[in-house]
């Protein structure tokens, strides 16, 4: 938050640089970063004037950074840095001056991709080394990331680099095997060009060529993914409780090759095939409160043995999720409603042709899904069964988190009446924790009405109430 936070403070100091003054904001933010008042004087005069950015490009690459920095999805994360790369040349001096550890390895990634389409570096690059230097022994290839010759300073740790580039290459390891070719790709792009002598170079040139074969190798195994049931529930409110019942994630495979293709799902421990969960795990309250964490969860596959699938036909894997206490232990303790996005691939252990000959098979993917998950203390049973019944018992006992619990489980034939109760003639009795509450509750049953009051919602329920 703190990362995000400065980085749009930073940026949006520069953006201003060009204009005669800066405007303060009369609204607080959460945190106030703080920015260096010699920022100015120290900018270095611009070489070529015709080239500079107006006040309002650089603020509109602003915006896109600090978006960046807040967007935890890949797939929107690649998404913005296309739109950064698209900016061209012009936009690599004020790209630079970004300072951010939590967006340094994509701002590496743009700038190099942009001087690499260019064909040239500014005044601000580091002089170029020589071709012995961008050609070290390695297996990126000719068209790798040619890292610029620097001298890192007195103060330059090589310990604590090697620490983070390892870091990095975890980071990448796991995003390919979940079969992120193109952000693995990205990262071990951008690790070698901030540190092209790392000890741990020859990894991140093996792992590029790896993604590469296998981002484009044909897709032979196609599948669904389900997840039973929606709902789950911690068993207790001890820390790194468990859910009451496992998630059981079923993977549903189809062969769509033209050929019979065979797979080693389970051949003993360590020689088994991985479910990967890729986890965006939110806890909500009632008044709005959110807290988020993303983490990955892998799932040996400990049965199943080897399997033969012909051209289309299916087979079904299951495996269960017990809980999310490698996420956080902490969730269980807490009255929290709990909103988990999961993303999940599968690599097979081995696979085989029709005549018995080695396949590679890419991870197979699969769509998100989402479940919610309920403290231990809140009645599920009960509010899935009779919701409108316990939703008025919940308003009338004051108990205001309960009832935005409840407001989740409210099903699509409920809903008409369930607007009724929460926006009643006796919304103004309730204490402003329930009213906040049932404003809430509103807001996530038909999502819209963020920050309205209850005049506001009783205006569009007058004109919307018979759509639901």
């Amino acid at each position: 938050m703190k990362a995000g936070l400065a980085v749009i403070c930073l940026l949006l100091l520069a953006a201003c640089a060009a204009s005669n003054g800066v405007k303060e904001s009369n609204r607080e933010g959460f945190v106030a970063a703080e920015t260096d008042s010699t920022a100015h004087e120290r900018t270095a005069p611009q070489a070529h004037p015709e080239l500079a950015l107006s006040s309002k490009e650089e603020g509109d690459a602003a915006l896109l950074i600090s978006k960046l920095a807040g967007t935890p999805e890949i797939a929107a994360r690649d998404k913005i840095i296309s739109q950064l790369i698209a900016l061209g040349p012009r936009y690599l001096p004020f790209f630079r001056k970004v300072d951010s550890a939590e967006i340094e390895m994509d701002m590496l990634y743009v700038i190099h991709r942009i001087e690499a389409a260019s064909g040239k570096t500014t005044a601000e690059n580091a002089t170029v080394a020589n071709d012995d230097a961008n050609k070290r022994e390695g297996t990126a290839g000719e068209d790798g990331p040619k890292a610029p010759d620097y001298n890192p300073g007195e103060d330059f740790s090589r310990e604590e680099a090697e620490k983070f580039m390892a870091a990095r290459l975890k980071q990448a390891q796991t995003l390919l095997e979940g079969g992120r070719y193109d952000t693995a790709i990205r990262i071990a792009e951008a690790a070698i060009v901030l540190l092209p002598d790392s000890k741990w170079r020859p990894e991140f040139d093996a792992l590029i060529l790896r993604a590469r074969g296998e981002g484009q190798s044909e897709m032979l195994i196609a599948g669904t993914l389900t997840l039973e049931p929606d709902v789950v529930q911690y068993a207790s409110n001890l820390r790194g409780a468990d859910f009451a019942e496992p998630l059981v994630i079923r993977c549903f495979l189809k062969n769509v090759s033209a050929q019979d293709i065979t797979l080693r799902l389970y051949e003993g421990e360590g020689k088994e095939s991985i479910v990967q969960l890729t986890v965006r795990y939110e806890q909500t309250d009632y008044q709005g409160n959110a807290m988020v964490q993303t983490g990955t969860v892998r799932l040996p596959v400990d049965s199943g043995g080897a399997i033969t699938l012909a051209p289309n036909s299916s087979h079904e894997i299951t495996v269960p999720l017990a809980g999310l206490s490698s996420l956080d232990a902490d969730a269980p303790l807490k009255m929290a409603l709990g909103i988990a996005q999961i993303e999940a691939a599968l690599r097979v252990y081995g696979a085989l042709d029709g005549e018995g000959n080695t396949l590679v098979l890419r991870p197979i993917r699969f769509a998100k899904q989402t479940v919610k998950v309920f403290p231990s203390g809140f009645d599920v049973a009960k509010a899935q069964s009779k919701p409108l019944a316990t939703l008025r018992e919940l308003l009338k006992a004051g108990k205001a988190q309960e009832v935005y619990l409840c407001s989740q489980l409210v099903d699509a034939r409920n809903l008409r009446a369930a607007g009724d109760l929460l926006l009643a003639e006796d919304f103004a009795q309730s204490p402003l924790p329930v009213q906040r509450a049932r404003l809430r509750a509103l807001h996530t049953m038909f999502n819209t009405g963020a920050t309205w009051d209850v005049r506001k919602w009783r205006e569009w329920w007058a004109e919307n109430r018979l759509r639901n």
